[in-house]
This record gives C-alpha cells, structure tokens and sequence, in this order.
C-alpha cells in the first residue's frame, strides 16, 4: 500500500462532531502508514487533543477565505512537510486549499480533497472551489445531493462516506451507574438527547421538554436528560423550569465522557428542526444497544433504519414525538429489539475502520487521477 503524507486543515476552536471525526480519521489513517498533520489554532481543542493522541500538528490560523497571513502560513506547511494531500475539513479553509494547489503547480501531484461535514447554504463563489478540488467527501447522501443539485460539483468527484465511530468505546458493556447515581436517576425510565444549544432553536431540545409534559400523563416516572451547552441553555432551562416537570428534566452541560450519558438513557433522540449532515449521536446509541428517535431532517434517516432501529418523527412536533416515546416505553421488547438491531446496523455501517478504509480509496484515486 502507498503511504501518503497529509495534512488535515481546519480552523476554528469549537469541539464539536467533526472536529473529533477529523481526529479519528486521522489516527486510523496513521494506523494504515500514512503520516498525518493536524493544522489548526494553537489553541483550539483539536489541537490540543491531536497532541495528547500523539499526531504531527502544526499551528495555523485561517481568519477566511482570502486570508494572506493564513495562507502564507498554510504554505509553509506543505512545503515543509512535504505534502502530498490535503484534506480540507471546514468552508472557510478551502479557498486557502485552493490556493496551495495553484502556487503549488512546480510540484506534481498535489491534491486537495474537501470534506463536507454539514448542509450549508450556497454562496455564490463555492461552485468553482469544488470545481477545483479533486475529491469531494460527504458525511451522507442528502449533503452529497446538496452538493450535486446546489453547487452544481460533477457526480464523478463526490463520494458518500459515514462518519464512523469508536465501537470500543460506544459498547453496550459502558455503566450507566455513576450517571444514574448523580442524577438520582434510579430505576426510572431515561428519555434523553445530546446536542449542542446554538441559535435560533437548536437541536430541537424544546420540543422534548413540550412532547415530556404530554408523556407525563401516561408515564409520569420519566426522566429526561439533556445533553450539551450552548447560548440556548438559559432559554431551554427556563421554560423546563415552567412546567410541571421542572425536577425531571435534567441539564447537564458539555461533556466529553458522552457514552456515559448514553449509557443511562433507555432511549436516544435527535430533534434537529432544519438541517442536520449527519447525526453521529444516533450512530453512537446504537452501537451501545440503545433504541433512537430522529426527526426526518436532513441525514438522519440514513444513520438508523426507521421501526427497525429506531423511529422517525416529523420536526419540530412534540406530540408526535410524545406518541413514539410513550410507545418505546411502553414496550420492552420493541426497545430490546431496536437495540439489537441498531447494534448490528452501528457494526456493520459506521465503524473507523469502514471510514478510513473508504477514504483511503479516495486518496489513491484522487493520486492516480491526472491534474
């Protein structure tokens, strides 16, 4: 097999999904012989963590698309590391990308992949950016038809690859009792959801709390557990803290220790109202055996297999999602049998090994293809 020297580019200092698929990819890829470089602020979480997993990083800071200072810089690490792709993870990188193709002419075989980790609207000049790639990678089918229909990037140079994840660590043998324990949880039933708390409505944590107060009626013992941070989380607290159920429904903050929250919930929602790329938590739930509820926004119908793994429910309708929570609950064998089959679709689909396995075929392609 062909080594390749690669650099990972991306320049915010969030820690969220895509920043940690970067990671794994990377670290899978170094696993295969290939030597990678993660690029990216000094004091970003990615960079940050690619020191603690032990992967070449270096500094870079890209404040846009025209940046000279950032691009200048960029340079300077593919020439110095003697690049071979570049695998840009994040839209304000992939200008500067461009660019290093172009100066990069007097050397052969540069190549620029873009991966794209979310749908984002068009801008008017993000056609000819993908025209000028090589590859182009999608998190799933529905942002690779964005792709197609929207930015108008050729079939031949888009390819579909899932995120994957680490199936050691989202393992149904994880311990819910330390997270039960804290929460006085109990023996309770645990509806939860992990999600970021960003504007204008975030992962659509309103409308659990709206579907709990319906829920309540018929099984009045549920807890709920929500996940994550955010500029919304005041706004979500407060109107929790309106209702009746205000002692039940639990805000826990950010957490890197996710499986353990997964692992308390006896089920898993995503309520993304408008877009959503992927939806890596469903992925990680049911590789720990847990049954998933999902809007049917975006993605998320690709990372479960809708009354088999889980259940899709419209956005933004808390009493349609109150219906499909009270009928998980209600039903042992529904939720035992989801789980099951959501395990085998996670360890069939979405492992790192199936990723890396995937994009390294993009590199050799992207490599033996003439520029």
């Amino acid at each position: 097999m062909t080594s390749y020297r690669i650099a990972h580019i991306y320049s915010s200092r969030t820690s969220g999904g895509a920043e940690k698929v970067m990671l794994d990819l990377a670290s899978g890829l170094e696993r295969q012989g290939h030597r990678n470089v993660i690029a990216a602020p000094p004091d970003s979480f990615l960079f940050a963590q690619a020191g603690a997993m032990g992967l070449a990083r270096r500094a870079l800071v890209i404040r846009g698309s025209f940046d000279p200072v950032g691009i200048a810089r960029l340079l300077s690490i593919v020439v110095s590391e003697r690049i071979d792709i570049i695998h840009a993870h994040q839209g304000k990188v992939f200008w500067p990308c461009i660019f290093m193709k172009v100066l990069s002419l007097f050397r052969l075989n540069l190549k620029v992949v873009f991966h794209r980790h979310a749908q984002l609207p068009h801008r008017f000049y993000s056609r000819l950016h993908y025209r000028l790639a090589d590859k182009v990678i999608a998190i799933s089918r529905v942002v690779a038809e964005g792709l197609e229909k929207r930015e108008k990037v050729p079939h031949s140079k888009i390819e579909v690859v899932y995120n994957g994840i680490d199936l050691q660590r989202f393992s149904p043998g994880v311990s819910a009792d330390g997270i039960r324990a804290r929460y006085n949880l109990a023996s309770y039933p645990v509806v939860g959801t992990v999600a970021a708390m960003n504007p204008p409505k975030g992962k659509g944590q309103q409308y659990l709390i709206e579907a709990a107060q319906l829920i309540s009626r018929q099984y009045p013992d549920t807890r709920y557990l929500i996940v994550g941070d955010g500029p919304l989380r005041a706004r979500l607290e407060q109107m929790a803290g309106q209702t009746p159920l205000a002692d039940k429904i639990i805000f826990t903050g950010h957490t890197e220790k996710v499986e353990q929250f997964i692992a308390a919930m006896d089920i898993v929602c995503l309520l993304s109202w408008d877009t959503e790329g992927f939806g890596q938590v469903l992925v990680e739930a049911q590789a720990m055996g847990k049954p998933v509820i999902g809007t049917n926004v975006g993605g998320i119908p690709e990372t479960f297999s809708n009354n088999e793994s889980g259940l899709l429910v419209p956005p933004e309708d808390a009493p349609a999602l109150a219906v499909e929570i009270c009928r998980l609950l209600g039903d042992n064998g529904l939720r035992a049998r989801m789980g099951n089959n959501g395990f085998e679709r996670a360890h069939k689909y979405f492992s790192i090994d199936s990723m890396v396995k995937a994009v390294n075929k993009i590199y050799d392609e992207a490599i033996n293809e003439r520029t």
